[in-house]
């Protein structure tokens, strides 16, 4: 912990100083500062806590008082427990997209970066065209959480036999029919919702293949007994379709960004598509395919989605 009574007069003995170009561009004026490191129950350094220009009941700035540091102390303890508590949460979400990796051949790192990326900026677009970003801070936290999620939009394929996942050829009708079921299988991982987390990615898992005119699947099923909701089955015992506004908002917009990458991508079946025809193709899926606005968006961040695919290239993509 280091108590300065005021960092404009810092002696040389000390092994630090204070920037004043902080203060300068922001016209404030810091005095007094309190700096306490937050730790984790190993030791391990966390990050630092810092306070600054503590208040007499007049409003002047006085030096933090010895009694200041037992009662910041309290707090960052606290403070660094949720810290740790929220890293460990990520680490284990991170694990589960390493764990999916190993399953899949196409379900790469740089695959669920980029598509991830790709939805959060979509995302922010629609947003932003909606007039809510950066007006309702749910909205920009929300683009965050939409993120790590979309990275285990394809989670559920840990539970598809390797000789489906792996064939090197297109899947006949009734491995398509085997493989459409990672969607609701995914979302069944998220069963137990108690995070906004855990209900986006449910949401992402088992929507991201719908279409907009209602020729995607898994439709209508509950994840959870893999069964048609009731009112949803058809003549066929299929659950129906989703189509249109039904879909969820992050369904549609993975549903974008997956598509998008997939035609950008090398797979066992085929090569890339050239810069033209994927933006034709995405362009004539907009109505079809695509919600209209969320393709809109698509092509209002274009340039952005384009840096993000030089950042998260294929490692295998000379081959």
């Amino acid at each position: 912990m280091v108590n300065i009574p005021d960092v404009y007069h810092i002696n040389n003995s000390p092994p630090y100083t204070f920037d004043y170009h902080f203060d300068e561009i922001s016209n404030y004026k810091t005095r007094s500062m309190l700096t306490v490191p937050m730790t984790n129950r190993r030791g391990d350094l966390l990050g630092v806590m810092q306070i600054i220009n503590a208040q007499d009941d007049d409003g002047n700035v006085i030096p933090f008082a010895k009694s200041d540091e037992d009662h910041i102390t309290t707090f960052v303890t606290s403070a660094a427990h949720e810290v740790e508590r929220a890293q460990m949460t990520r680490n284990i979400i991170l694990r589960m997209i390493k764990m999916a990796e190993l399953r899949d051949p196409m379900e790469t790192g740089a695959h669920v970066n980029r598509v991830a990326a790709y939805s959060a900026e979509i995302f922010e677009e629609w947003a932003k065209k909606k007039g809510s970003f950066h007006k309702d801070e749910h909205v920009v936290k929300q683009k965050d959480v939409l993120r790590l999620a979309v990275m285990l939009h394809d989670v559920g394929k840990i539970a598809i036999t390797d000789l489906i996942l792996k064939k090197p050829a297109r899947l006949n009708m009734d491995e398509y029919e085997e493989m459409k079921s990672h969607t609701y299988k995914g979302a069944k991982l998220f069963e137990d919702i108690e995070s906004e987390f855990d209900e986006i990615a449910a949401e992402v898992a088992l929507n991201h293949h719908e279409k907009w005119d209602g020729t995607g699947y898994p439709g209508h099923i509950d994840p959870y007994t893999e069964k048609p909701l009731p009112g949803y089955e058809e003549n066929n015992g299929h659950p129906r379709p989703k189509m249109g506004e039904e879909i969820p908002l992050f369904g549609r917009i993975v549903a974008v960004a997956d598509v998008y990458d997939a035609l950008c991508s090398r797979r066992s079946y085929k090569e890339p598509w050239d810069e033209d025809r994927i933006l034709e193709e995405m362009h004539q899926s907009s109505g079809k395919h695509f919600d209209p606005e969320i393709t809109e968006a698509f092509f209002s961040c274009l340039d952005v989605l384009k840096s993000i695919k030089k950042r998260f290239p294929d490692e295998n993509k000379e081959e």
